[in-house]
């Protein structure tokens, strides 16, 4: 009984089924039979249905909508056709048989919705659809063109369009005229029997006919017969131009909005190059956004969007770009391969299902045991009597093997002549490989690894050309031996998978050859070992795994082998897998609030090298020594372990182990070899080293595991006890782990003083509310605050204080930075932010002072805040005992000085004291923190008191007023009595006191410059003695006492600056009456006119002043006695130069009219009284010797006589 009999009668397996279903194949007889075959699963409705959805919302709604579809699946899962036959069901012209292709797909459909939404997308929105194999129609002598050129080249075409852009515009150009008949007769009669059709291709056409209609056509746009040219050179046309024309074309050819662009193999196509993503990514974008939710692309690739060809592994991040261009994903699963197949070619009959179901039964569990595969997750190795029916003579890892190998060749050829799995099967079934057919093969018999080779190794041998030589070698070395033949097969397409260990047992499982065969383990072990013995075959083995090895190989090979080992390097390696096998570091809890973990060392020797955890204070030092030293190397590691140096120290010691030194050696040949050709561009290399490097990460694992095994055997020692590590666990971290746990115990022995892990804000907030009573439990976690008979105060006999207490009485003064280390270290291992916290509740306790740049600060303000606030800032903090407190008399003065100076009680404690001087000091600080200037100001002693009150001040509040129990509380206190002083003088200021000192010193200093003589002089020497009594009061500190004094001699300064006024007014008005009198006796006042003199005396009435009766109108006075005396002065030149001027006018004159010429000789006779007894004759003679005078200008010559009178009074002539 042969195989053929067990199969469905119905289904001819030598009947015509495609290598692949092509865009091309569109005759109706050869879509006939593809529809009828087709075989939709489950899963391939779903992804109808999903896409029709999208289709139909994107479609409805317009507009920038998702029209990006992106197909993908394993090779030979019906991407093309799933596409092809969804594009076709939308040409409602597409018949079979005279019904429309969509009912044919219709069939082919289980569920009615699917049928129905097929039917209602396609009649609502028929569209017109343009298919694109890029595999077959990419364009000659451009291998990798553009897709958006491809496709706009495949529209032309689809439109019946010249491949040539020029003529094809000329055609468009004829169409939208409408002289289309006119173009096909011209054609017909320049060549008779030709057609447009033959001609619009053909290149002698193009240059030589078609410029003459053009020509004749169009003699306005092409004057000449040559104007016409069919070369684009220097033509360009950007991508959305060219976009908008592919689907404006498609429309006016179809009439149909919508258009459905299906592109084949898209992703293999482009994946090698990043121009051809980028410009993918383009025409998608410009689909969408030009074709309102009606132009949609739909393209099918191997890879889904997160994956890539090997050969561009640099664009991988592009062309996962496009994910966003093709958000519609729909994804063919390689199930759905094996159901197809066995649906179309494998179904058996009901007599054949029952005959291989009573071979099961008596021979399945075998069958399964037979061929069970190593290590095969991506690979069903397990069967069930369904299956095992459904695929016989295949199981269902042989067909596994089959769809992954087909995806390994199309990776490596990109597909190009491969067939589809279930055209494998059909030809394998049918022997046209040239072997005996399988169906003629008796029932029982199996398809091995080896008839797929058979089958396939065309494809291999052009896609693995050193594996397939590989087998040759074999094939020569052993021609009688079919079994050594087989097993090269079988390792070759192991090889091939790179997913599945070429291990014997899985070669020996699939090359099983019938269900009732017994295993083959044994035979193919033996002919394995043959084959890894002869020398010509190119077989290696390594950890278990078979491999065939070309001859660059081989020789990579042997050098790896000849590699000499670096003990750093193998030291290394080793080092780095102890450090993983301890990864996590062993790490305990203790007192369940600190976190304990081991650092980790290896010792070789004396040397001993820190692989992880340095900075931790527990160690684990692990030591392999020689079987036949453990017992001495224990006995060494103990006494260690007492020593100081090593009380913190766990040892680990275990017997050394040969595997770990092969191991390490073995991972550094891996790797060096990889390193030293890591660089070679023969892809076999770089597989080779990749898979070097493979190796050496699993052989890492096995040294990981193989370190665990031995150190389990170990021994821990620590403080003078060992303990075997099996006995703690059997596993080496938790045994590690339990150890740890009392070794923690033991090393931090007074982490129990300070159990908790404070906050980093607890110190801070601590401080902050200064009051022990208002500190809640959550602040204080050690109950560092207790109660007592209704008061709260601080424990200080708490351990915790006492140690740091200790600890710093030791030390004298610390800086924070080694409070906290000393206190983080063991034997205490408290946090920082604990130590902090404690150290602030022993600030407030008053048991330690801080050291604040040169500062010591006692109270809990904001220099002990800021100073405590985190590590940071405490870490230059210095930290010192409090040798002495103020005593109770003196916190007793300090409060009452203070409840005085603030006006409200103090508590006599210190740290309200601080407090409250923290809180007002800063209000003295601003109230008096001017006042020494206004004191300067005012000329008023204690301007000195008052800056060292202020420097006082703020040396108490910089160290949070620390220092304030001291200063107010001491028997004599300076600040308290610059205060008081202070507040006094304030307050009288205040109170009016500024105002009238500010009056009195101008009053003085004006009095003090005014001249020496006249009203003025004798006001100073009058007030001189009461200014001396002023300045000495305004000297002296008590000033603020005399106000009323000071009051009384502003009144008196200001009434006799007054009288001086009022004196000075008078004499003022009294000079001006004598300079008019003045001006009249001047001889030349009879030379001015009348409106002369009153100008003149008006301008002195205009000096007249009627000042102020104060400072101000006093020097108002004294300025005008100057422009007095400047006004006269003025005037009596002004009227003498006048009055010459026209005295000499008038002689002038009088000459002219005597005949007499220029200036003569003034004779003059002056009668002089020889007794003169009044102010009259001595005016008189006055007045005549101006008139002479007056005339000296006016005459070269001058003689004047004096003659004697005996008559009083008489004058001469």
């Amino acid at each position: 009984m042969t195989i053929r009999s067990l199969f469905d009668p119905s289904k001819d397996i030598y009947r015509t089924i495609e290598k692949v279903i092509t865009y091309g194949a569109s005759q109706e007889g050869r879509l006939k039979a593809e529809i009828s075959e087709y075989v939709v699963t489950e899963s391939i409705e779903e992804q109808f249905r999903k896409l029709l959805d999208r289709m139909q919302l994107a479609m409805e709604s317009g507009g920038e909508n998702e029209v990006g579809v992106w197909v993908s699946g394993f090779y030979g899962s019906g991407k093309s056709s799933f596409t092809k036959y969804l594009g076709l069901a939308f040409d409602d012209q597409r018949t079979i048989d005279g019904t429309p292709f969509i009912n044919h797909l219709q069939d082919r459909l289980h569920k009615p919705q699917t049928r129905a939404l097929l039917t209602t997308v396609a009649k609502r929105f028929p569209a017109a659809v343009v298919m694109l194999d890029l595999a077959s129609e990419m364009l000659a002598g451009a291998t990798m063109e553009d897709v958006s050129t491809v496709l706009y080249f495949k529209v032309l075409q689809w439109a019946g369009y010249s491949r040539n852009l020029k003529v094809t515009a000329f055609e468009r150009m004829v169409e939208k005229d409408g002289r289309t008949p006119e173009l096909h007769d011209r054609i017909a009669q320049a060549l008779p029997g030709a057609t447009w059709t033959r001609v619009q291709n053909n290149p002698l056409a193009i240059d030589g006919l078609i410029p003459k209609i053009a020509h004749e056509m169009y003699p306005a746009l092409f004057p000449e017969a040559k104007s016409f040219s069919s070369s684009t050179e220097g033509f360009f046309q950007f991508e959305d131009q060219r976009v908008q024309e592919m689907i404006d074309i498609v429309r006016e050819k179809s009439g149909k909005q919508n258009t459905i662009f299906i592109v084949d193999e898209v992703g293999q196509y482009v994946a090698s190059r990043d121009n051809l993503i980028l410009n993918l990514d383009g025409l998608a974008k410009n689909l969408k956004r030009l074709g309102d939710g009606k132009a949609w692309i739909i393209s099918t690739a191997q890879q889904t969007l997160t994956e890539d060809d090997p050969r561009a592994a640099l664009n991988s991040d592009k062309l996962y770009k496009l994910k966003d261009r093709f958000p519609i994903q729909i994804d063919l699963e390689s199930s759905d391969i094996k159901e197809i197949c066995y649906r179309r070619l494998l179904g058996k009959s009901p007599t054949g299902e029952t005959e291989l179901g009573k071979l099961f039964d008596a021979h399945g569990q075998a069958l399964r045991h037979n061929t069970k595969l190593q290590d095969a997750k991506y690979y069903d190795a397990d069967f069930s009597k369904e299956s095992f029916t459904n695929l016989y003579p295949f199981l269902p890892a042989h067909f596994d093997i089959l769809l992954h190998l087909l995806g390994a060749l199309a990776k490596s050829t990109g597909g190009i002549g491969l067939r589809s799995a279930i055209k494998v099967i059909q030809d394998v079934l049918k022997g046209e490989g040239g072997s005996k057919a399988m169906a003629d093969q008796p029932v029982g018999w199996l398809a091995t690894t080896v008839t797929l080779y058979d089958e396939l190794e065309k494809d291999i041998r052009r896609a693995f050309t050193s594996i397939h030589q590989a087998v040759g070698k074999v094939q020569i070395r052993f021609p009688d031996s079919q079994l050594h033949q087989d097993i090269a097969k079988s390792v070759a397409v192991l090889q091939i998978l790179g997913n599945l260990p070429v291990s014997v047992q899985n070669v020996a499982s699939l090359m099983h050859p019938s269900v009732t065969a017994p295993s083959q383990l044994d035979m193919v072990k033996k002919a394995v070992e043959e084959m890894l013995g002869d020398v010509h075959v190119p077989l290696s083995e390594k950890d278990g795994s078979l491999v065939f090895l070309s001859e660059k190989l081989r020789d990579i090979e042997q050098e790896r082998g000849a590699i000499a080992l670096r003990t750093v390097d193998v030291k290394r390696i080793f080092n780095d897998a102890l450090r993983e096998s301890f990864d996590p570091l062993p790490r305990v809890s203790l007192h369940g609030t600190m976190a304990v973990a081991t650092g980790l060392k290896v010792q070789a020797g004396s040397a001993t090298t820190s692989l992880t955890g340095d900075n931790n204070a527990i160690q684990t030092v692990v030591e392999l020594v020689p079987a036949s030293d453990y017992e001495t190397s224990k006995h060494r590691m103990l006494d260690d372990s007492r020593s100081r140096a090593g009380r913190n120290v766990i040892g680990l010691l275990a017997r050394s182990n040969a595997d770990l030194d092969d191991l390490a050696n073995e991972i550094y040949r891996c790797q060096r070899i990889a390193e030293l050709h890591r660089n070679e561009p023969d892809q076999e290399v770089k597989d080779y080293c990749s898979g070097q490097l493979d190796r050496a990460a699993k052989l890492a694992t096995q040294l990981q595991s193989k370190i665990k095994q031995t150190l389990q055997a170990g021994s821990f020692v620590f403080r003078g006890q060992a303990t075997a590590v099996s006995a703690l666990n059997a596993d080496l971290l938790e045994a590690a782990k339990k150890l740890l746990a009392d070794v923690a115990d033991q090393v931090f022995d007074r982490y129990v003083e300070a159990p908790v892990r404070a906050g980093t804000d607890t110190a801070e907030k601590f401080l902050k509310i200064a009051n022990p009573a208002a500190i809640s439990s959550t602040l204080d976690p050690l109950r560092l605050v207790q109660t007592v008979a209704g008061r709260a105060s601080f424990k200080t006999g708490h351990k915790a204080m006492i140690s740091i207490r200790d600890y710093i009485d030791k030390r004298g003064t610390v800086d924070g930075k080694r409070l906290l280390d000393d206190f983080g270290s063991d034997p205490f291992g408290w946090s920082p932010d604990t130590t902090r916290y404690i150290v602030a509740a022993m600030l407030m306790a008053g048991e330690i002072k801080l050291k604040v740049s040169g500062r010591e600060v006692t109270a809990a303000g904001q220099q002990a805040i800021d100073a405590l606030k985190n590590n940071n800032s405490f870490k230059q903090i210095g930290v010192s005992l409090r040798d002495e407190r103020p005593s109770i008399e003196t916190l007793g003065r300090a409060a009452e000085r203070l409840s005085e100076l603030i006006g409200d009680m103090v508590i006599p404690l210190e740290q309200e004291i601080s407090k409250a001087a923290t809180k007002h000091f800063p209000r003295f600080q601003h109230d008096y923190g001017s006042l020494a200037e206004k004191l300067v100001g005012l000329g008023l002693a204690g301007s000195d008191r008052i800056r060292t009150l202020n420097q006082d001040i703020a040396d108490v509040l910089f160290t949070d007023a620390s220092d304030a129990p001291q200063r107010l509380g001491a028997e004599t206190s300076a600040i308290y009595d610059n205060l008081k002083w202070s507040l006094e003088v304030k307050r009288v200021l205040d109170n009016g006191l500024d105002v009238t000192l500010r009056d009195l010193q101008a009053h003085r200093r004006d009095i003090e410059v005014l001249p020496d003589t006249g009203v003025p002089g004798e006001l100073r020497r009058e007030l001189a003695e009461d200014l001396g009594t002023l300045s000495e009061r305004l000297g002296k500190e008590d000033f603020y006492k005399h106000t009323a004094d000071f009051n009384s001699q502003l009144t008196h300064l200001k009434s006799r600056v007054r009288d001086a006024v009022i004196t000075l007014s008078d004499q003022q008005k009294l000079r001006l009456k004598e300079g008019v009198e003045d001006l009249q006796r001047i001889p030349e006042w009879e030379e001015l006119t009348q409106e002369e003199r009153g100008n003149a005396v008006n301008r002195l009435d205009g000096l007249t002043l009627a000042a102020q009766q104060d400072l101000a109108g006093l020097k108002k006075l004294l300025a005008r006695d100057y422009d007095i005396n400047s006004t006269l002065d003025d005037l009596k030149r002004s009227i003498q130069r006048q009055g010459q001027e026209r005295l000499r006018q008038r002689m002038e004159e009088e000459r002219a009219k005597t005949g007499e010429k220029g200036p003569a000789k003034l004779s003059k006779s002056i009668a002089v009284p020889v007794k003169m007894t009044s102010a009259a004759d001595i005016d008189a003679l006055i007045q005549q010797l101006n008139e002479i005078k007056v005339q000296l200008g006016l005459y070269s010559e001058i003689e004047v006589s004096l003659v004697l009178s005996d008559q009083p009074g008489t004058g001469g002539s």
